[in-house]
């Protein structure tokens, strides 16, 4: 039985609205693909040095989790489909300009970090906003399909099709094209917002900024469900998930000693068994016990990844990486869509910047522990023990006090703006 079942796969993109949103966000998500492989490539090929690229990726990182709870605040004050207007003009006219650099031989190590820079705090607005707008364009009943054909578009573009192209992109014509290529697929995505007719009223606010990024903070303790999983989600991230991107590839090279092709297929695997399970959720809707389900899915998730320790050769890792990136992905559409329906509108700004703080900020610490532990235990030690512990808190939560009150009908979200007391 389902708490929701669209009678089509793609009814969502029968909403006007939502079929802009996204297919600007689909072609905008393959040409961020083709960035990711790009923006490396030039700054190895500029700097000369692998800490160079620490310098890029994190000039991008440090300014999306600083200014996070800004574009919360922002995002619920103004139009989201403005916020993602302006975010999605500013990052393709950096990407542009040096695209337009590339073109001339003329960009330095500087203009690249500050392109960084800029990208990253737009992310910031984005983000938010991108989460938020969703329940202004569809119906609760179309909430789990939308979002589950938006992570379908992503794994398919910024996953699989968009490194691919970027790479042959680089080879064939060159680096300027690959960021001309992302300048540009920020322009369609940003036609497609400006074609959508919601308009949604601006918010009036009399606090400051600060007041409303405590109410948020606010809103969010006081709701079980919600503080919980955010916080075991937080954790099980920083052991699991963020140390993996790092264990994986070690673990099919420096271990199973297998061939970058190799390699390429295990990323693949993941990626063709996310664009499924989001087929899954999309023909099949939410599931009555929704919130068991999800937090089922990823301790199961965890515990494919502690079996990565004791895989034979790469084919089989290849097959438990595709176990896990499935069940992620498939916990993922039900989390969000169980945000988007619960959480009150003013309000999802400010908690889906929350969202983005907690995943952005103790990511990059769960990378470093991976490469730190895996280097100290070894590879294998480090997968079983951080995989085991991110099924165990996914459990943990799934038992926490309140979690289960979305599936029971317990939750009366609050209509009216809560005011902090800190």
């Amino acid at each position: 039985m389902s708490l929701s079942k669209p009678s089509g796969t793609f009814d969502a993109l029968k909403v006007r609205d939502f079929a802009l949103l996204w297919t600007g966000q689909t072609v905008s998500s393959f040409g961020d693909g083709v960035f990711t492989i790009a923006l490396a490539l030039v700054a190895l090929r500029i700097g000369h040095r692998p800490i160079d690229l620490a310098y890029v990726l994190t000039a991008r990182a440090v300014p999306t989790v600083v200014f996070a709870l800004i574009g919360g605040v922002v995002v619920d004050r103004v139009p989201r489909r403005f916020a993602m207007l302006a975010s999605d003009s500013v990052r393709g006219l950096a990407v542009g300009v040096v695209a337009l650099l590339l073109a001339r031989h003329e960009l330095q190590m500087w203009e690249l970090i500050s392109m960084s820079i800029i990208f990253g705090t737009a992310d910031a607005f984005f983000f938010p906003a991108a989460t938020a707008i969703m329940p202004e364009l569809l119906d609760e009943t179309l909430l789990p399909q939308g979002n589950a054909l938006g992570q379908m578009s992503g794994q398919l573009t910024q996953g699989l099709i968009g490194p691919a192209a970027g790479g042959l992109i680089v080879s064939a014509i060159g680096f300027a094209w690959s960021f001309g290529a992302d300048a540009i697929s920020f322009a369609v995505s940003a036609t497609c917002l400006a074609f959508m007719k919601i308009r949604t009223p601006r918010r009036e606010s009399h606090e400051t900024a600060l007041a409303e990024a405590l109410q948020g903070i606010a809103y969010v303790r006081s709701q079980r469900w919600l503080f919980y999983s955010l916080l075991g989600a937080a954790i099980a991230n920083f052991v699991g998930m963020a140390p993996f991107g790092v264990l994986l590839p070690l673990l099919v090279r420096h271990t199973l000693h297998a061939s970058p092709f190799t390699l390429g297929l295990v990323f693949a695997a993941g990626g063709a068994a996310g664009v499924g399970a989001s087929i899954v959720v999309a023909r099949l809707g939410t599931p009555r016990l929704f919130v068991t389900v999800l937090w089922v899915a990823y301790a199961v998730g965890g515990v494919a990844m502690a079996s990565l320790a004791a895989a034979p050769n790469a084919w089989v890792v290849a097959v438990l990486n595709a176990l896990q990136a499935g069940l992620l992905i498939y916990g993922d559409v039900l989390f969000f869509s169980m945000v988007q329906r619960l959480v009150p509108r003013e309000f999802m700004g400010r908690v889906s910047s929350l969202i983005f703080l907690l995943a952005f900020s103790l990511g990059p610490l769960g990378i470093l522990l991976g490469g730190v532990v895996a280097t100290a235990v070894g590879v294998r030690e480090t997968l079983l023990v951080g995989g085991a512990l991110s099924g165990v808190l996914c459990v943990l939560v799934l038992v926490a006090p309140g979690v289960r009150d979305p599936e029971r009908g317990l939750i009366a979200a609050p209509q009216v703006p809560i005011v902090a007391t800190e």
